[in-house]
């Protein structure tokens, strides 16, 4: 029974990883530059790196405000950090779906002209909703859901944990340095699987566990925070009043914080006698993920509110949340989270080859699917970093005064990715195929710095001597990148020479079946 169980988990463990396997592997791969998404939206905007750290000019923000959007329903004021130096002021109008945003400087208020790009938050919406919207966030709740099944099912057939991550073979047969590759990290960052995906599923429990909020809110999910974060709201009276200091409101609010600092300054009904402004905390000096509120008449500057979020059900959710997302600012962690991520995709990406690798070893019959298969991997595994590298060149290349501009930067990465698989499905050499967008992968990252030196400023000879490591790194980090995919493309040519004697192996271990 027990050796029943097993291959049944084996079984488990093969087909839901290969099905939901190249979708995990883009959702990994994408979350793991998540990690620096603040990051690589400073870098993907160069006429930002000027900008120097200065006290904040709340009441030139809140003029510009007054000035762009007098008869706006709420104001936005996200206060810079060592993360992001500029201010970012944001307004909703009545009647308007998109909100209107400007950048500026912090120490003068003045309004700064920067080119329009996602950045990092590319890589975000894509981690967690595919750029689909709801849609796209089922879809990655079902594959996590499945991750943690195969990670369950791994377990089991992993029962020797310990031996299966001290085996390392990478000289013996072409199917067992896989093998041990596969094993080694995923059982090096067990823990960290199981965390990553489990808060992912735990984030949007009210999409997909919608049951709680259907019956004691009718599903008005936004009704249910509001309970919960106690939110304060009124109608506006149309009665014009001023607005109350902004900067001195904002220093009464750190008087609740003992020493946290702020990150965002909200206006609702600005102008009006009902005016309400909330200050929240920044939350990059602890684990939960979450923002203390102080809640001021715009008007008057009366404390109505200090909201610190101290409820336990609450409370443990946002610690969760803020697992998931990395929100407190510690940099050696952040790159654990990185190089943890990168693992994990190494992970997926190293059970999708062996899948094929295997059957190749036994001369398994049904190459329609081997073929599926190999086209699939292609183009995933090693188009995805060819996307990834065209969005970066992409946002150096566009002129960057285009019109939609952040929408050709992701037209740029789609693309390339499409192509990538058109390749793929062209090219009966699989081989041939992985050796040729792995060069180009390469080839994008290793000259991407170059890229950079030719069209902005800021490059790596100006960044690395003045000490600006965010900026810098991330140069370093792509020609890292683009060497290591030289190697491996290097590799992938010295197996090919060696695949007919490895195919002719017989298969000695169990698993992957």
């Amino acid at each position: 029974m027990k050796d029943s169980f097993t291959q049944s988990m084996d079984w488990l463990h093969t087909w839901a990883g290969l099905v939901f396997g190249w979708l995990l592997f883009a959702i990994f791969l994408t979350g793991t530059l998540t990690v620096f998404d603040k990051e690589i939206t400073y870098w993907m905007q160069p006429e930002l790196h000027g900008v120097r750290p200065s006290p904040v000019n709340l009441q030139a923000a809140g003029d510009q405000l007054a000035r762009l959007a007098p008869r706006a329903e709420e104001w936005w004021i996200e206060l810079p950090h060592f993360r992001t130096p500029e201010v970012t002021i944001s307004w909703q109008n009545p009647g308007e779906k998109d909100q209107g945003q400007r950048k500026l400087d912090p120490g003068t208020g003045e309004i700064l002209t920067v080119r329009d790009t996602r950045g990092g938050d590319f890589f975000y919406r894509f981690h967690y909703q595919l750029h689909l919207e709801r849609l796209g966030t089922w879809i990655v709740g079902a594959a996590a859901l499945v991750m943690l099944v195969t990670l369950i099912a791994g377990i089991v057939i992993h029962r020797r944990i310990f031996k299966d991550f001290f085996t390392f073979r990478p000289e013996a047969s072409y199917h067992r340095s896989w093998l041990d590759a596969h094993n080694a990290t995923g059982v090096l960052l067990l823990p960290f699987h199981f965390v990553i995906t489990f808060t992912g599923l735990v984030i949007f429990w009210m999409i997909y566990v919608p049951g709680g909020v259907d019956a004691l809110y009718g599903g008005a999910f936004e009704e249910m925070l509001v309970e919960v974060e106690e939110r304060l709201d009124r109608q506006r009276a149309d009665v014009p009043a001023p607005l109350n200091s902004l900067a001195a409101l904002e220093r009464q609010a750190r008087t609740h914080w003992n020493g946290g600092t702020t990150e965002w300054v909200q206006v609702k009904h600005p102008g009006d006698v009902h005016a309400l402004v909330d200050v929240m905390r920044r939350a990059d000096d602890r684990l939960a993920l979450i923002s203390d509120r102080v809640t001021f008449d715009g008007t008057t500057g009366e404390v109505l509110k200090v909201w610190k979020g101290g409820k336990p059900a609450f409370l443990t959710y946002s610690v969760l949340i803020g697992l998931h997302y990395l929100w407190f600012d510690h940099l050696t962690i952040r790159w654990l989270y990185f190089l943890m991520g990168l693992t994990g995709s190494a992970t997926i990406a190293t059970g999708l080859l062996l899948w094929l690798i295997k059957r190749k070893e036994q001369h398994a019959e049904n190459h329609k699917t081997h073929r599926i298969v190999e086209i699939l991997n292609v183009a995933v595994i090693a188009g995805l970093p060819v996307a990834i590298a065209g969005f970066f060149w992409g946002n150096r290349l566009w002129p960057w005064d285009l019109p939609e501009r952040a929408t050709w930067e992701m037209r740029t990465f789609f693309l390339l990715w499409i192509l990538c698989g058109v390749h793929g499905l062209l090219r009966r050499d699989s081989l041939r195929a992985w050796k040729e967008q792995l060069t180009v992968a390469a080839l994008l990252f290793v000259l991407l710095p170059l890229l950079n030196l030719m069209t902005t400023s800021s490059h790596i000879f100006v960044t690395l001597p003045a000490g600006n490591w965010r900026l810098a790194s991330v140069d370093l980090v792509c020609f890292i990148t683009g060497t290591l995919l030289f190697g491996i493309a290097w590799r992938t040519v010295k197996a090919s020479r060696s695949l007919p004697q490895a195919i002719s192996t017989p298969m000695t271990e169990a698993g992957h079946g």
